[in-house]
């Protein structure tokens, strides 16, 4: 699977807002995978100074993500293929 970024922007949201959010597009990627079409919502960083949410999916292509994020009614300003990079190892870790 690849990594993607959906980029869009939100003004006067609160914490609350955000939550919905996160959960509409978690049940939209549930629902996409339940019909054999595989994608994950890896989680979100909102930036409140340039009110942009920033959201990591995983999927097998960028049509994939964009159907999550059209079934949320939420509109994104981009999505864009991501490279995923992960933490390297604690010293002493394997």
């Amino acid at each position: 699977m690849s990594a993607f970024v959906v980029e869009r922007r939100l003004s006067n949201v609160n914490k609350a807002d955000l939550a919905m959010l996160q959960e509409a597009l978690r049940f939209a990627c549930d629902r996409l995978t339940s019909r054999g079409e595989p994608v994950r919502c890896l989680g979100s960083a909102y930036l409140p100074g340039p009110a942009r949410l920033l959201t990591l999916f995983e999927a097998d292509s960028a049509a994939a993500v964009q159907r999550v994020n059209e079934n949320v009614h939420a509109p994104f300003v981009s999505l864009e293929a991501a490279l995923k990079i992960d933490p390297a190892p604690a010293p002493g870790e394997v």
